[in-house]
């Protein structure tokens, strides 16, 4: 299946631009958060590449400790300096959340990158032959962190902080290319319109949303089965490619992309930066609504 890409290159493995050792990409002095950031995880990859690319403080949110602890000892592994944290948590109850971001702001101050790769997918089945707990538990975990992250987290940050959400190209494609998953689809689509919710509301915060591609997981192992016996060069991308992708957005070479736009990690920044102006000029550009309105 071809994938919508804005640019001429379609990446599937990170490259030069987007490497988190470049200096114009430093997050040096910076406090990172990361959700669903246990170990085999898109989150594992972005607490690396934001260690890779200077951050000091960082903070892995999940909901099972022994998971969160590996990430945390492969980041500290290659990274000894830098100061990782572990706050168990479940994103989906006020109260938990609350009391990670308490303790995050106590121990490691103010934040300023936020990164929530945190999901769920429901075992796959029809509307009419889903559990409804397991269905809505999808809405539980991806849509209601929203107001979760508002309420606990957003008082926390610093002025020109970055918030990203880790969504699903599903947002984007005909629900006949994904079978049987309702209740993901929904949930990220509304995701979508929450973090253009918070991009609205809050001016001094860089909301992006992100598809990260299609990254070898657990979720995505759920959908397509054996993931070792896949052909060669098949669907997978690299999970280094959306975690440094999310290094690049964080950084000032992204402002020109202005806040609550939906990206795929997919799209090659350098030729993002070189239609800068079309981008500049079209508003509608990378956001949830009717391609082509106004209409002429």
């Amino acid at each position: 299946m071809a994938y919508p890409c804005f640019t001429k290159i379609y990446r599937k493995n990170t490259y030069p631009a987007i490497d988190p050792s470049r200096p114009e990409l430093s997050a040096k002095d910076k406090t990172v958060i990361v959700t669903g950031a246990g170990e085999g995880s898109i989150g594992t990859a972005v607490a690396f590449a934001f260690a890779k690319a200077g951050a000091q403080r960082i903070a892995l949110v999940g909901r099972t400790e022994d998971t969160l602890q590996k990430t945390k000892a492969t980041v500290n592994q290659a990274f000894p300096d830098a100061t990782v944290l572990v706050f168990v948590a479940d994103i989906s109850r006020t109260e938990s959340v609350g009391t990670a971001a308490h303790h995050i702001r106590v121990e490691l101050g103010a934040w300023d990158v936020f990164a929530n790769c945190a999901g769920y997918l429901p075992d796959l089945t029809t509307l009419a032959g889903a559990d409804e707990d397991d269905w809505w538990k999808a809405f539980e975990i991806n849509v209601k962190f929203a107001a979760h992250f508002a309420k606990h987290f957003l008082p926390k940050c610093r002025p020109n902080a970055t918030y990203i959400g880790t969504n699903a190209a599903a947002c984007h494609l005909r629900a006949s290319h994904f079978p049987k998953t309702s209740s993901y689809l929904a949930s990220k689509l509304a995701m979508a319109k929450l973090d253009e919710c918070l991009a609205d509301e809050n001016p001094r915060l860089r909301v992006f949303t992100v598809h990260p591609g299609v990254i070898p997981t657990k979720m995505t192992e759920k959908v397509m089965g054996n993931l070792d016996q896949l052909p060669a060069g098949d669907l997978l991308d690299e999970p280094e490619l959306p975690a440094n992708f999310m290094v690049w957005l964080a950084s000032s070479e992204a402002d020109f992309l202005k806040s609550g736009r939906f990206l795929w990690s997919n799209w090659d920044v350098e030729e993002l930066i070189a239609r800068k102006a079309e981008i500049e000029a079209d508003q509608a550009l990378f956001r949830i609504t009717i391609g082509g309105w106004p209409f002429q």
